[in-house]
């Protein structure tokens, strides 16, 4: 492929995903990698290892904002991401010995349960999450936070619940993240908002401050291994950083129930394709 062909396509494709991902709070990565992989023939580790660099753009551009808005509980995010960098450390190492089909196949069958009991919860009832108090551990943390909901015109307070289980799969969230160069954001908003009772836009945003973290831990290691290609990295980051600064511009305008169903048909559309990829279809 001709290299300004290839880097105009690398660039609009990561321009779309970091849209995408700093408004639903997934880094970009869960579409970016399968785009790069199945529409430009990039390898999946070198793929994983350009969509890790992005993802830190995502989280810089994305997570300014969030924050300036009052949307990232911080806390929360902090204490979750102790878990989850340990996690990325270790499916960053992972990587040399695990093959694409079996990375596949992983990928696919996390964002099919990811989708799934998201789905299964946005059906109890007309908002984006369950409202409860603090469990003990994050009433002694301070876990609970509040934000301005402008499409709802209203102030959410909300606390969280499941506090270890959800500290345990934000490890989960970290090895998938060191695994396949997503960020996390596919785990760790669904952990947060179906495992905690974390309002839809709470979880977005304190995700995009996560993934920041997150990736950083893995993209050295990524480095190291020799799987980040300058001139597919490039043309990517550029992308996804303008991307991101336009996707998280809307999140606060739109309710969470639509948000949340966005999500599930994004993360169903790319778990078929990743899972009929790895069985060799």
């Amino acid at each position: 492929m001709v290299l300004p062909v290839f880097t105009l396509q690398a660039f609009i494709i990561s321009l779309a995903t970091g849209a995408v991902g700093a408004l639903l709070g997934l880094g970009g990565g869960v579409f970016m990698v399968p785009l790069l992989v199945f529409l430009l023939g990039v390898p999946l580790q070198v793929a994983a290892g350009a969509s890790i660099l992005a993802v830190l753009a995502t989280s810089i551009a994305a997570a300014s904002k969030y924050v300036k808005d009052d949307m990232t509980n911080l806390r929360l995010g902090l204490f979750l991401e102790l878990a989850t960098t340990v996690g990325a450390l270790t499916g960053a190492f992972t990587v040399p010995f695990v093959s694409d089909q079996i990375l596949s196949l992983v990928f696919g069958l996390t964002l099919v349960y990811a989708a799934e009991t998201m789905f299964k919860q946005i059906r109890k009832g007309g908002r984006s999450w369950v409202q409860v108090p603090n469990d003990g551990l994050a009433e002694r943390l301070k876990l609970g936070s509040s934000y301005y909901d402008t499409a709802r015109g209203e102030t959410i307070e909300y606390g969280v619940s499941r506090t270890p289980a959800t500290f345990g799969i934000s490890y989960v969230a970290g090895v998938i993240s060191g695994l396949l160069g997503i960020g996390g954001g596919a785990v760790k908003v669904p952990a947060m908002n179906v495992v905690g009772n974390i309002p839809m836009k709470a979880a977005v945003a304190t995700s995009n401050f996560m993934i920041g973290v997150t990736a950083a831990a893995g993209a050295l290691v990524y480095i190291r291994n020799q799987y980040c290609d300058a001139f597919i990295a490039a043309p990517v980051v550029l992308g996804t950083l303008i991307g991101a600064s336009i996707g998280a511009r809307f999140t606060n305008r739109v309710k969470g129930v639509a948000l949340k169903k966005t999500f599930i048909v994004m993360l169903f559309i790319v778990a078929v394709r990743m899972i009929l990829s790895g069985v060799g279809i």
